[in-house]
């Protein structure tokens, strides 16, 4: 039985093929790609900054799925401690 969607038998097969012959490649990427995306959220969940600065890094990271993780990495982890760093300060001056 042959569902008709727009493709001959011949073209499954050959997208089949095709897909087969790029899994290779594709896996290591996609495991690059988690182990970044995981990464980067155990970093951001372990900084002290409150939680309404890090949820745009959070959705950041998980929408950009590979992008997101590098942004997270070369600017955001600056950027939180710069913040936190902040408001240390505030909170020893107000001492």
């Amino acid at each position: 039985m042959t569902v008709n969607i727009g493709f001959n038998t011949v073209e499954w097969a050959e997208a089949i093929d095709l897909i087969v012959r790029l899994l290779p490649v594709i896996i290591p990427i996609v495991i690059i790609q988690m182990v970044l995306m995981i990464t980067a959220i155990v970093s951001l969940v372990r900084k002290p900054n409150p939680m309404n600065e890090k949820i745009l890094w959070l959705l950041l990271i998980l929408i950009v799925n590979t992008i997101g993780p590098v942004v997270y990495f070369a600017a955001g982890i600056n950027y939180l401690d710069q913040k936190h760093a902040e408001r240390e300060d505030m909170q020893d001056g107000q001492r």
